[in-house]
């Protein structure tokens, strides 16, 4: 059949599913001498489940075809469900477990909650028995981060994150943080100068032959999604990414930490080191980029604050996402707006579209990217002030952006960005009016210009439709106060 590799079968063996979103140099299943062939599920209909960028799809799938190659090099037996086999995940399992008589099946855990609970329950009703591997996309192990969540029931990411530094040591001077301080955030905010400052581009990596059969293979099957695959701009293998990172670490790191918070219409990527998409599918491990983040000169706060977001902010979203499962499913506000088409194609924008929000979406379009402010504070922030319901904008970060998963956009985005849990995961609606973004971007020709802007009234109008529900929230207090003297002046 298409894609499947060869070999003989065998009366009974162990074979091990390697994820798309595993694809580690060194999985622990190819050091386990037991395990004689390799699957790999390129499922074409998962795929199309939602209008997926296109360079998401590339990615995974160039790295499993990368991963399936070098373990052929080396002898391994490899069995693979191609896209062209069309097949959904469970018929491409069951086909694999049946055709080479499996009767043990091996993988890794995903964080994402479901994949194991299905994988499991093919494997019974095909009679395999299962051999489920510890996760290892993240630096804590599941019963420590379980545990942590378990004991705070009112979580906050800083305590997650002092919690980190002290168990793993790292930037720690005995038992006291480096620089004798825990969090350089306050130094970390900072606007691009007025003057310019020169960015580094990012680096070009060459697609091979596998990658470039990928990318006219994903944009003749789905001609629909966002993108062009033909784009794909990513590295799709462990040492090309790691090649990636250290890139980001020669020339980026150093000044990170002061403008990680900055935006500017013309530049999409600054100097963000843009690792999660390749993080996230296991190209990058996470004791890689701590390794090569801290053996540099950089200053301690670019550092720090580079630091936080891989060992802090991530691994507690993934341990918010463990210990909440209510996260998938709260709408505090009771917002109820749809998503349009526009934002999946880019085609006919609506003309009063705040120019931060047609600029960088116009850039996920491209890019299938955006880093982390222009997520929260421009595309995150338009949403909320709108009213679009939660689950909803959820499914569009999931679809458009390369690096979303389950596991990440949940919490991140029906808490963190969405307030639909009221304020469990932050303490306060990540919203604003245009003088923030004017602020940090100068988006609009002038303050003023910002302050007269659709953005600015979209925020008045959120404060006042929501007073009831947000009037206890003291980090608040301020802009309410703000928001009811303007109301007073205008009755």
């Amino acid at each position: 059949m298409p894609g499947e590799g060869r070999g003989a079968e065998a009366a009974g063996m162990r074979a091990a599913l390697i994820l798309a979103t595993q694809q580690f140099a060194e999985h622990p299943a190819y050091a386990d001498d037991g395990i004689r062939e390799f699957f790999f599920i390129e499922s074409a209909p998962r795929f199309a489940k939602l209008p997926y960028h296109r360079h998401k799809i590339v990615l995974l799938v160039s790295a499993m075809r990368h991963t399936a190659a070098r373990l052929e090099a080396e002898g391994k037996t490899v069995r693979r469900i191609a896209l062209e086999d069309d097949l959904t995940f469970k018929a491409g399992l069951e086909r694999l477990l049946t055709r080479h008589h499996v009767t043990e099946l091996t993988w890794m855990s995903d964080p994402n909650r479901p994949v194991d609970e299905r994988i499991a329950r093919i494997c019974a009703d095909h009679d395999v028995e299962t051999d489920v591997l510890s996760d290892g996309l993240f630096l804590t192990p599941e019963e420590d981060v379980d545990g942590w969540f378990a004991e705070h029931p009112t979580p906050l990411m800083e305590d997650f994150y002092h919690w980190q530094r002290r168990r793993t040591g790292i930037l720690m001077d005995g038992g006291k943080p480096a620089g004798r301080r825990w969090n350089f955030d306050a130094d970390n905010r900072k606007a691009l100068p007025k003057k310019g400052v020169e960015i580094p581009p990012l680096p070009q990596p060459e697609h091979d032959e596998i990658t470039r059969a990928v990318i006219a293979e994903v944009d003749e099957r789905y001609p629909d999604h966002p993108g062009s695959a033909s784009d794909f701009w990513l590295p799709v293998t462990p040492e090309d990414s790691r090649d990636w990172l250290d890139v980001f670490v020669a020339e980026r790191l150093h000044d990170f930490g002061r403008y990680e918070d900055a935006m500017k219409a013309d530049e999409p990527f600054l100097f963000h080191a843009i690792i999660s998409p390749m993080l996230n599918i296991g190209l990058l491990t996470v004791e890689e980029v701590v390794a090569a983040a801290t053996r540099t000169d950089a200053p301690l706060a670019s550092v720090e604050g580079f630091i936080r977001q891989v060992i802090g902010w991530r691994e507690y979203m993934r341990g918010m996402y463990r210990a909440h499962p209510k996260l998938e499913h709260v709408n505090a506000l009771h917002l109820d707006g749809r998503i349009q088409k526009y934002w999946f194609s880019g085609e006919r924008m609506p003309k009063d579209l705040p120019i931060p929000v047609r600029t960088v979406l116009e850039r996920v379009h491209r890019w299938g990217y955006a880093h982390h402010i222009e997520r929260l504070m421009v595309l995150g922030n338009w949403f909320l002030l709108q009213g679009y319901a939660p689950r909803q904008v959820n499914d569009w970060f999931l679809a458009l952006f390369v690096d979303a998963y389950d596991w990440v956009m949940v919490p991140n985005v029906m808490g963190m960005s969405q307030f639909a849990d009221g304020g469990f995961v932050a303490t306060k609606p990540y919203v604003s009016g245009g003088a923030y973004l004017q602020k940090m971007g100068s988006w609009w020709p002038s303050a003023q210009d910002a302050k007269d802007s659709v953005f600015t009234e979209a925020y008045w109008d959120f404060l006042e439709r929501h007073e009831d529900v947000l009037a206890g929230n003291h980090r608040l207090g301020l802009a309410l106060a703000q928001m009811r003297k303007r109301r007073d002046a205008r009755e």
